[in-house]
């Protein structure tokens, strides 16, 4: 159960890289680019520990099938809440883009 919780804390950049931020010092202003950066930085390193555990299990490193499959799953599910967040931020912009003053 605890795995299912640090698994949930971490699959969500966006949410985590906020919270932090914003709560860690209120004195510090937050730009949405660096937040964006963060998250796809976030996104960036699952996918390279994700591939990492991979090889490690191909070349017969002590790594279990369970964790190479987590961390797959952990990375494919942080890629297509970035993807999803790619695709609302771009509706938005094409909305705003639309309308005229």
């Amino acid at each position: 159960m605890s795995q299912i919780a640090s698994i949930a804390a971490t699959s969500n950049p966006f949410a985590t890289g906020i919270r932090t931020e914003v709560v860690s010092n209120e004195n510090k202003v937050t730009n949405f680019s660096d937040v964006i950066k963060g998250a796809i930085e976030k996104v960036n390193d699952s996918q390279v520990n994700a591939n990492n555990k991979i090889e490690g299990l191909v070349k017969g490193e002590d790594v279990s099938m369970h964790e190479v499959m987590l961390s797959v799953q952990e990375s494919q599910m942080s890629m297509q809440l970035m993807l999803e967040v790619r695709n609302k931020l771009y509706d938005a912009y094409k909305e705003l883009s639309s309308v005229q003053l």
